[in-house]
């Protein structure tokens, strides 16, 4: 049979810890006791009796604090409602003053005159009716003196001159501008040819090919007197009136009718010569414009 083991004997410390934690305890107590005793409990109570009196006191000079700001925001208040009532009574002293015063003035007023009889009546209508035409002269002199400031349009005028008599040949003017050129209406001409009064506007690059130039080159040619120096003879050209930057819509232009001229050169011969050639009696001439300006034939 096994042998049985022996149980070791344990020392159990629980009743020393539990009396070490009691005199601990007791030593706490008479310490607290005796630091009690050594304290002086009227002091304290006193120096806490200060502090809740120093407390109240900062609490009721706060409260005085925000009493003085209101009683000077109410006596400003007051200042300025004792200076508003003030100039009051004194605009309602001023109207009463007027009131016065107009009052006196209304006393002193004449009787209103009596109503205007029939003469007075025509009379009145009579210096309205000379009124009306001075201010009607004025305006019409105003407006003259506005005229006389405007500046003149610039223009240039053209002396028709003889018509054609004397043996001179007629014109017929065509303006020559930078980019085209102008079929000018006459009296003479310009309706029975274009059965229109209006001027003709052709570029320059449709100079060749336009039908009213052809038109009018063809007048020209066909066209000639009845009677008088230049009977039988043509009695109108061409006069072309250069503005100064259109000289090369003039060349064009020329070109035009000197091809048109060697066209018919044998129509427009006026004396032949002996190598075969001809003197051909040209169907333009050409006058230089002086500058800008509406052109007006006289």
């Amino acid at each position: 049979m096994a042998r049985r083991q022996k149980k070791k004997q344990e020392i159990s410390l629980f009743p020393f810890l539990d009396i070490l934690a009691c005199v601990i305890g007791n030593l706490i107590l008479i310490i607290t006791a005796v630091v009690l005793e050594s304290v002086d409990t009227d002091k304290l109570a006193d120096l806490f009796k200060n502090e809740a009196i120093q407390k109240q006191t900062e609490e009721n000079l706060e409260t005085i604090r925000k009493l003085e700001e209101s009683l000077e925001k109410l006596k400003q208040e007051s200042a300025s409602s004792d200076s508003r009532v003030q100039k009051a009574q004194q605009q309602l002293v001023e109207a009463e003053r007027a009131q016065r015063e107009a009052k006196g003035r209304l006393l002193n007023v004449p009787p209103p005159p009596p109503p205007p009889d029939e003469e007075d009546t025509a009379e009145l209508k009579k210096r309205n009716l000379e009124i009306q035409e001075i201010i009607a002269e004025m305006k019409r002199i105003e407006a003259k003196i506005a005229d006389k400031k405007k500046k003149p349009d610039q223009s240039i005028s053209i002396l028709y001159a003889n018509k054609g008599g004397s043996g001179v040949r007629r014109p017929f003017f065509v303006e020559v501008k930078k980019n085209e050129i102008i079929l000018i209406p006459n009296d003479l001409d310009f309706k029975n040819l274009f059965k229109d009064e209006k001027p003709i506007k052709i570029p320059a690059g449709k100079i060749a090919n336009d039908k009213s130039f052809e038109k009018l080159m063809n007048y020209v040619k066909d066209q000639k007197a009845i009677r008088g120096p230049l009977r039988r003879r043509r009695d109108t050209i061409i006069t072309f009136l250069i503005r100064p930057d259109a000289v090369t819509t003039y060349n064009t232009a020329k070109n035009v009718v000197d091809q048109f001229e060697k066209k018919y050169e044998k129509e427009l011969a006026v004396i032949p010569l002996n190598n075969g050639d001809y003197i051909v009696e040209s169907l333009s001439g050409k006058a230089p414009l002086p500058g800008k300006g509406e052109i007006l034939i006289d």
